[in-house]
């Protein structure tokens, strides 16, 4: 026999303050409490305090990047936690915007029903969120060498060095550039600087590169790898972790919603204005479908037939990213249907 809900618990949860209001069963608030985070020396006082609603009440905190030690210990003890995405609760619009606020309008919206309807988000289990780190990691480092290597060709060219038109991160293109003297000593130190910078990140690419394979090896993700063309396995791997469990979406849109691949719609009783991608989700996803479609686009003949009409009407990008659309879609239907992933059927040819 399942235990009625009869207290509501909505929680503001920040760095340094830890905002707690918990409602009865009929909207009437039970209690407010504060936590200032440098006096907890432990986490035994805050589970305290949540103690009495542990077997009768629910728990709805906001999906930030520093909750997962809290989310973590309630689900240890046992809590029913709901964890929501805060954009869709639209706390900014409400007005005046404390930590107070936010805390009972959080509990008020779970004691309502809002939450389960319209805003509750997927938590990751740790195993799952490690493995998407380890790509995100790359993927940001990859972005910083990138930047740094851009700085050494900006500096090169403004003094007409030649000769170091190949791949920057080589061990031939690092010894010369390494013994290359510029016109100041100001400028030689800052273009070593750059250069360790680039060996630095060279060695820790390297490392998640190695976990990468590590972590993937027998697992679905190098299965996908040989399932999908052009793909890749930071592409497959990227696919599987971050769409998780597929089967928490309501449908294709809604994982289009996810990735942020879906556009803007301005509407007013019978008229709508369709505009951009949202471009809000995951921001992960839409990069690693954009390079797929990029490469689909140059090597797959299929795909240039499809795009060939496509790109005389708009522009490349507006074809690329609706053939990421079509790619995210087939991706999703072969994830929850087990069925071979099709690349006709994604082009709309069968």
């Amino acid at each position: 026999m399942s235990t009625v809900t009869r207290f509501f618990v909505g929680v503001d949860l920040h760095k340094t303050v830890i905002q707690i209001c918990v409602l009865a069963h009929d909207g009437s608030t039970v209690c407010e409490k504060r936590f200032l985070v440098h006096t907890l020396t432990d986490s035994g006082p805050l589970f305290s305090f949540l103690e009495p609603y542990r077997t009768c009440g629910r728990i709805a905190v906001e999906a930030v990047g520093l909750n997962r030690w809290f989310v973590n210990g309630l689900l240890e003890r046992g809590y029913d936690v709901v964890v929501c995405d805060p954009t869709k609760l639209h706390l900014k619009m409400l007005g005046r915007k404390t930590d107070r606020r936010d805390a009972q309008e959080i509990a008020r919206r779970l004691q309502l029903g809002d939450i389960d309807r319209n805003a509750t988000t997927w938590y990751a289990e740790d195993e799952i969120y490690g493995r998407r780190k380890v790509l995100r990691a790359r993927h940001a480092q990859m972005e910083i060498r990138q930047q740094v290597l851009n700085q050494i060709r900006a500096l090169l060219n403004a003094y007409k060095v030649t000769g170091f038109s190949g791949d920057l991160t080589s061990r031939r293109m690092i010894a010369q550039l390494s013994n290359l003297e510029l016109a100041t000593a100001e400028l030689t130190v800052v273009l070593q600087s750059w250069i360790s910078l680039v060996v630095s990140l060279g060695e820790s690419i390297a490392l998640l590169e190695y976990q990468l394979k590590e972590m993937t090896r027998g697992s679905l993700a190098e299965h996908l790898e040989h399932h999908l063309d052009y793909a890749g396995l930071l592409s497959a791997a990227a696919l599987v972790y971050e769409l998780g469990d597929v089967r928490r979406f309501t449908g294709s849109r809604a994982v289009a919603a996810y990735v942020g691949l879906v556009p803007r719609v301005n509407q007013s009783a019978d008229t709508a204005h369709h505009g951009r991608l949202t471009k809000r989700g995951n921001r992960e996803l839409r990069h690693v479908l954009g390079e797929w479609a990029v490469r689909l686009l140059t090597w797959d003949q299929r795909v240039k037939d499809w795009a060939k009409p496509r790109l005389k009407r708009s522009h490349k990008n507006k074809v690329r990213m609706a053939l990421a659309r079509r790619l995210l879609i087939g991706v999703y239907k072969m994830l929850l249907t087990g069925e071979a992933f099709s690349m006709e059927r994604c082009l709309g040819r069968v």
